[in-house]
């Protein structure tokens, strides 16, 4: 499987982002302003998990929180947080990370996984690896073997 990472920018729009830039981005060394977000209180975060012809398999969304636009050390417990259900419910969960998407999301998703809107009917999630990785207290990486 392959991973393919995208994010809404300031206007918006879904954008690709390298898997090396998330992963700074997740060892606090950039900012989610160094990939074009202007929201300093949280990253809008597909993952998409595709096959060999890079074909969606799975989608995830993730609102990742951000502190004066990093992911702290604060922000990796916060997450941790979505992923206990004795402290949020899994409709909490999904209510909150589905939230405030574009409203033409899967047409911009199409276009930027090049392919037919018909081949995003797959299972959508939450989290994906950041989540995952948070849970399990291992790096993204590691986490995505679990979402495959």
């Amino acid at each position: 499987m392959k991973l393919i990472y995208l994010f809404v920018d300031r206007q918006g729009q879904l954008v690709r982002v390298r898997r090396v830039q998330v992963g700074a981005l997740w060892r606090s060394q950039i900012s989610a302003q160094d990939l074009g977000s202007d929201d300093p209180s949280e990253l809008r975060l597909v993952s998409a998990l595709c096959d060999d012809q890079l074909l969606p398999q799975k989608l995830f969304l993730l609102r990742l929180p951000l502190t004066e636009g990093r992911f702290t050390r604060k922000d990796y417990q916060r997450l941790r947080i979505f992923t206990k259900p004795e402290c949020v419910t899994p409709r909490e969960v999904i209510q909150h990370h589905t939230d405030g998407w574009p409203n033409d999301f899967f047409s911009q998703l199409a276009v930027l996984l090049d392919v037919p809107r018909k081949f995003l009917d797959v299972p959508l999630g939450i989290g994906g690896p950041l989540m995952m990785a948070a849970a399990l207290r291992v790096s993204p990486k590691q986490a995505l073997r679990y979402l495959s």
